[in-house]
């Protein structure tokens, strides 16, 4: 019991931590700038359900999916062991009596409800904002956020407990590299997560309107192929870094 309540209030506390933090100011700007976007281009008003679906979708695939969502995930899951072990304070909670399982699974699981909640409810308000097109959009696009979100954060709290400063090159590999890699012709497009994110949603969006892209620059696979890789890459991703943190002394902290 005393377990138990030593793990749920390092969950609350580490909820609590990130919730307060520069992190959420840092989600906020480009979430307002996005919203600020869709109000300026008036993607509420009746049109050409064809030609607007598609230009939200691209909006959606390209900015909101490959861009926003990523920083999301950046700027929280990092922070969660990442800003206290640049604190020094991840010393304090090694030396507990709580295994360090129940200490990685605490900050990932305090850290998922944020990064789930800001990019759905973002989601959420940006295909209102749509109209109709939004409307229809949204339940075409969510799986693919979904999976998308979740993935970055395990791939990211990978990158916090294997790496000093995994803020940075988190960032890095947010900004250039998955845009870079996903973006280049051929199969080396498949290490990049917004890659299967984007085949759900060609998946999904092409038969209401989304154009087909050029076969030469991007095939996209199946949706089940997709979800099935994410899922895939998630659990990976959270398997490494469990026993990363599990084996690793940390000894800059000393």
């Amino acid at each position: 019991m005393s377990l138990l309540r030593a793990w749920t209030t390092l969950l609350w506390l580490s909820f609590r931590r990130l919730l307060w933090s520069g992190s959420t100011l840092m989600v906020l700007l480009p979430f307002t700038a996005c919203a600020l976007f869709l109000i300026r281009r008036g993607f509420w008003k009746e049109a050409n359900l064809f030609e607007t679906f598609n230009d939200f979708s691209l909006f959606m695939m390209f900015v909101f999916a490959s861009f926003v969502v990523p920083i999301c995930a950046v700027a929280y899951a990092t922070a969660s062991i990442g800003g206290d072990r640049e604190d020094r304070t991840l010393l304090f909670l090694l030396v507990r009596p709580v295994p360090r399982v129940l200490i990685f699974f605490a900050k990932f699981i305090a850290t998922l409800p944020l990064v789930l909640g800001l990019v759905m409810g973002a989601f959420y308000l940006y295909c209102r904002l749509g109209g109709d097109i939004g409307r229809a959009a949204y339940p075409l696009y969510l799986p693919a956020i979904f999976y998308m979100s979740i993935a970055y954060v395990s791939l990211f709290h990978f990158f916090a407990v294997s790496f000093r400063h995994s803020t940075i090159i988190a960032l890095i590999y947010a900004l250039f590299m998955e845009l870079l890699l996903g973006n280049m012709p051929g199969i080396v497009k498949r290490v990049a997560i917004n890659y299967y994110g984007r085949s759900m949603m060609y998946a999904a969006g092409v038969p209401h309107g989304l154009d087909r892209p050029e076969a030469e620059w991007f095939e996209p696979i199946s949706a089940t192929t997709a979800a099935l890789a994410l899922v895939g890459i998630t659990l990976a991703a959270l398997l490494v870094a469990l026993v990363v943190f599990q084996r690793r002394e940390y000894t800059d902290l000393t």
